[in-house]
């Protein structure tokens, strides 16, 4: 297959990496695959199943740095068994935005969502399916 065939990964810049590293895997259960110090600042590549996730803490922390330049506005993640998700993030005193799982008829068929924040308040999704596509 020829050009542009997925998305390869999502980075995140964090004040914080070592907060961000321990989130994405103990809490989200991305394994880390990376890990260095390269000249522009701290860097690790995480990965769940096809997934990859780029955390980078830059040595210059201004304030052009995080998100003036470009900004994402979440990360969406699929996932299986929602209801046990939830339960398990509030066990974990995860910082959720929604007060309960959100029901929704669109797009595409329907879906159900919990919104949270990671450590560095960036936004994410978590996407349950109600139907396959």
């Amino acid at each position: 297959m020829r050009g542009i065939y997925g998305i390869h990964h999502v980075c995140i810049y964090t004040p914080e990496i070592e907060k961000s590293i321990a989130f994405y895997r103990d809490i989200m259960g991305f394994g880390l695959i990376g890990r260095e110090t390269c000249d522009f600042g701290e860097y690790a590549m995480m990965k769940l199943n096809d997934s990859r996730l780029e955390l980078i803490q830059p040595n210059d922390q201004n304030e052009d740095t995080f998100g003036n330049k470009g900004s994402i506005t979440h990360i969406g993640l699929a996932v299986e068994g929602i209801d046990a998700v939830w339960e398990d993030l509030r066990e974990k005193g995860v910082s959720l935005l929604s007060e309960s799982i959100e029901d929704d008829d669109a797009p595409m068929g329907g879906l159900r969502v919990i919104q949270l924040l990671g450590p560095s308040k960036e936004h994410i999704n978590l996407y349950e399916w109600k139907h396959a596509f």
